[in-house]
């Protein structure tokens, strides 16, 4: 081996050289590419095994941020260049149960600097549960038939469709709904829609799962028609009592059916209406007996207004001789039996409505006697009354007189004078 020689001016110089060259190395380091601390923010977390969450009827729910911001440590030159692309951010989600969860996360992927600080160095994550939920499905008709026709049946199938999906959201569902045009439509309609999931602010929901994703919808279309309304009534009201008066509204209604059905319907009845032993006023909504397959337009509910007023009995006094004879032979005249000025009085009872006969007076009736083809001689003839609409005759007391009838020629030789003798 070759010796040193500490005496030789190269090798001295030599070391002196050396010695500059790590002062300048030192300088250059730590002035020019110092060591300094980068902060890299929004450094996405990468989720590790999720599948594991489906296996266990788990679903992890959205993130409302999934970045985090990581401090390197290292020379300018070598950390200068380091992106959010270069470091690696993971949290395993295996084995966390259902809930809001704190998973610590690991970071990896840096080559030429330390990893000194990050943060935060948890993330919050919220699982939900999977669950199945069975729901009807409603249909809403857009736009209107033609003109004289509407709607009728609707028939669906499946009838409900199954949702599937994290339980916090699926609770939101408030109803699945079907939408069918029937814009200017006048025939039977048979189509296949898709459905959508909304919530109770009519906002649908994309992000759940439904099976089936389409309902096939059958709408009849149906034809209109006016026509009346006829109240059936059954029973009588309590005794003493009358029905007076029957008002139905609308009086008018428009029904939709089929139209070889409904042409030849002019009027619907009423469900019968029971009046057995009322004594006051009905006022309630009616149903109508339908024919099948004929319903309601608008779903209007008819209501019916009775009138059912008490009865009155009253008597009025008629005098023999206010009585008149018609139909008598115009060569005759009667007068009454002297026997009926015992008692001159005819008492006539009717029987009314409570309001009509309180101002009934004598002139409102008009008593007779009908002579029609009777002789000169004594007779017993029967009261005739002719009394005001709505006025029944309970009774007449007396219901006949004794009349004797003459001829006026009889009546005009009792009254000339005597002939004188001469």
């Amino acid at each position: 081996m070759k010796k040193i020689d500490l005496t030789d001016r190269n090798f001295t110089m030599k070391i002196i050289a050396a010695f500059f060259a790590f002062i300048m190395w030192t300088y250059v380091m730590s002035e020019v590419n110092p060591r300094i601390v980068k902060e890299i923010p929004n450094v996405q977390v990468t989720i590790l095994n999720e599948e594991s969450l489906s296996q266990n009827n788990l679903s992890l729910m959205g993130l409302d941020d999934n970045s985090i911001t990581v401090e390197v440590e290292g020379r300018r030159n070598d950390i200068i260049g380091i992106t959010q692309k270069d470091i690696i951010a993971r949290v395993d989600l295996k084995g966390y149960r259902e809930g809001v969860n704190k998973v610590p996360i690991k970071i990896s992927g840096v080559l030429n600097g330390e990893i000194v600080d990050y943060y935060p160095k948890e993330l919050a994550v919220n699982i939900d549960r999977i669950v199945e939920r069975q729901m009807p499905t409603s249909v809403q008709l857009i736009g209107n038939p033609v003109e004289g026709y509407a709607s009728g049946d609707l028939n669906l199938s499946p009838a409900e469709v199954l949702v599937r999906g994290p339980k916090s959201i699926v609770n939101t569902v408030d109803r699945v709904l079907a939408t069918v045009n029937v814009e200017g439509i006048k025939d039977d309609i048979s189509t296949t829609v898709p459905m959508k999931l909304l919530n109770d602010d009519n906002k649908e929901i994309t992000s759940l799962k439904k099976e089936p994703n389409t309902v096939s919808i059958d709408v009849s279309i149906l034809k209109l028609k006016k026509v009346s309304i006829e109240p059936v009534i059954n029973g009588d009201p309590l005794v003493n009592h009358q029905l007076t008066n029957i008002k139905i509204n609308p009086e008018t209604i428009t029904i939709k059916g089929p139209e070889e059905v409904i042409s030849g319907i002019d009027k619907v009845k009423t469900m019968p209406i029971d009046i057995s032993y009322e004594s006051k006023n009905i006022k309630k909504a009616v149903e109508l007996d339908l024919p099948e397959g004929v319903y309601i337009v608008d779903d209007i509910k008819p209501e019916i207004s009775i009138n059912i007023s008490k009865e009155e009995n009253k008597v009025l006094e008629f005098e023999k001789k206010e009585i008149i004879g018609e139909n008598i032979n115009e060569a005759y005249n009667f007068i009454l039996d002297e026997s009926e000025n015992e008692n001159k009085i005819i008492e006539v009872s009717f029987i009314g409505l409570e309001e009509e006969v309180e101002d009934i007076k004598k002139g409102d009736f008009n008593l007779y006697l009908d002579l029609k083809d009777l002789s000169p001689g004594e007779h017993t003839v029967d009261i005739k009354i002719e009394s005001p609409e709505g006025i029944l005759i309970d009774e007449i007391k007396p219901k006949s007189l004794k009349i004797i009838i003459k001829n006026k020629s009889d009546d005009e030789e009792e009254t000339d004078p005597p002939e004188e003798s001469e």
